[in-house]
């Protein structure tokens, strides 16, 4: 299964993420699934249910996982967007395909 989150630049309160603080987010996914690819940044908005509007900056942050590894991931991610002070968090899945050792 792939597996896709968000990593933001910034807090929601706006104040910014270190590099070291996503370097060592990144460190613990790659630990913890074995690799991760990272892409952006990007630029996105969403609003809230009492209708606030965020507009942030963000890195799309993918991993391949197992179907019963699943929960796990998504268990990781939410801890991640905690972490950094996120008030949602984007998570999505879908069947993907997977990495060939060519060794």
């Amino acid at each position: 299964m792939l597996v896709v989150t968000r990593v933001p630049t910034h807090r929601n309160d706006g104040t910014k993420i270190s590099h070291r603080e996503r370097r060592s987010i990144l460190s613990l996914v790659r630990d913890t699934f074995g690799g991760y690819t990272l892409e952006g940044p990007f630029l996105g908005a969403w609003v809230t249910d009492d209708g606030r509007v965020y507009e942030e900056t963000s890195y799309r942050l993918e991993v391949i996982v197992p179907l019963e590894r699943v929960s796990e991931a998504r268990d990781l991610f939410l801890r991640i967007g905690r972490q950094l002070g996120q008030r949602a968090i984007y998570f999505e899945t879908r069947d993907a395909g997977e990495i060939i050792d060519l060794d």
